[in-house]
């Protein structure tokens, strides 16, 4: 199943100022055929388990980091159409390709639209599924340390290109962007998008600049 993943809102907001966001991918359909097909066409790597996968691979979807549910409750909406008629952007937005990773089908459904975020429970479910450990808590999910500065990043972008408050604590996304540093794969992710849709992740260019998002 190969479809946009669409979850607790806590707000920041950024003295950088506010992109605008890319116009070339309105809605869900247009933006995954791009992402099959013209971001991931020879296969890659998954974001959370880091799992080589084909271009045929099945039991993928495109997962959206900053989801479309955390979205719809951001912009106080409910459904595609009320959410575009009131956000004209809405479109764009779920549309991003910078927000959207190849994940695998068992972990997305793991998260269940919840918030990725540290899990400092007391007996947290440890999900182990194919050699993937993740740790999950009531409607949270962390991230392995592999992925989770491309996470923060990604959630960073959102919020920045779109004016949406961040889903998870400024400061544990600032250490999660520390602990996890942009690596060449990134970069070149972020120049392939950049050709597709127009709009670069500022937070891969100049990571420096997440340092200057300050909480609300």
């Amino acid at each position: 199943m190969r479809s946009i993943a669409s979850a607790v809102l806590i707000t920041a907001c950024s003295s950088l100022a506010l992109a605008d966001g890319q116009t070339h991918y309105a809605g869900s359909e247009d933006a995954e055929h791009a992402f099959w097909s013209e971001l991931y066409p020879s296969g890659g790597r998954t974001l959370y388990c880091g799992k080589s996968f084909t271009a045929a691979a099945d039991g993928l979807v495109a997962g959206a980091v900053y989801s479309i549910r955390q979205m719809r409750s951001a912009l106080a909406c409910t459904t595609t159409n009320q959410c575009a008629i009131k956000t004209p952007d809405y479109l764009f937005m779920i549309g991003d390709l910078h927000n959207l990773y190849p994940t695998l089908g068992w972990v997305e459904a793991a998260r269940q639209n919840g918030q990725l975020t540290m899990v400092d429970e007391p007996r947290p479910k440890m999900l182990d599924t194919d050699g993937c450990v993740l740790k999950s808590g009531f409607k949270s999910l962390e991230p392995q340390d592999h992925a989770k500065g491309n996470v923060a990043r990604a959630l960073a972008y959102m919020h920045h290109e779109y004016n949406l408050p961040l889903p998870s604590p400024l400061e544990m996304l600032k250490r999660w962007h520390r602990l996890d540093p942009v690596d060449a794969a990134e970069r070149a992710r972020n120049d392939r998008i950049a050709s597709l849709q127009g709009t670069r992740n500022l937070f891969i260019d100049d990571p420096d600049a997440m340092d200057t998002l300050a909480g609300q």
